[in-house]
């Protein structure tokens, strides 16, 4: 349930900020593209593909991540090509990091935060000026009682980082907003 969760949010993250023209593009290859975006074992490094978005999975270890939340995590690679995080307990934090491409002909970073917001119930905004062009909402998904948390920087080049919290531990929304900024310096900071 946990990763429905995740995929849920991502997903209607990624339509509210891809619903542009047939050259949309996710990680640096055309939406349509059906070739694989996982690792071959070749050269991830000077591929000579400059519009390639970071993988955070390649970038960032489970033990940044775990000391971001305060707890150990294992990672994979999910959809996309976010980095999905979870712990042993399926009612901890988990999560995804990952990145989106978003221009003015999609409605550009406003539209990816308000898609962000309105996956959510009771959404509150939460702008994160230290980090830039940032936010995170909070707030309940799909009738639960728990809250989560969506949000993003924007970065060079249209690119939008995100980051996607969910839990089942009555967590606080200053502590959803807190790890949400640090995950997302931590991408900064990798990227």
């Amino acid at each position: 349930m946990t990763r429905a969760w995740i995929v849920g949010l991502l997903l209607v993250g990624a339509v509210a900020a891809g619903c542009g023209d047939d050259t949309d593009k996710i990680n640096g290859k055309d939406s349509g593209d059906t070739s694989s975006t996982g690792s071959d074992g070749g050269d991830s490094g000077d591929s000579g593909d400059s519009g390639a978005l970071p993988l955070f999975c390649d970038l960032i270890t489970a033990e940044e991540i775990g000391e971001a939340l305060g707890a150990p995590v294992t990672t994979t690679t999910g959809p996309f090509d976010v980095c999905e995080f979870d712990q042993e307990d399926p009612r901890a934090l988990s999560g995804s990091l990952g990145t989106v491409e978003v221009g003015a002909d999609n409605g550009g970073f406003e539209s990816y935060r308000s898609g962000s917001s309105a996956t959510l119930e009771n959404a509150t905004d939460h702008p994160l000026d230290d980090l830039g062009e940032a936010f995170v909402a909070t707030g309940t998904f799909a009738g639960g009682e728990n809250l989560q948390a969506s949000g993003g920087v924007l970065v060079d080049g249209g690119v939008v980082y995100t980051v996607t919290l969910i839990q089942g531990e009555e967590m606080s929304e200053q502590e959803l907003v807190t790890i949400s900024a640090a995950l997302l310096q931590l991408m900064l900071d990798a990227a």
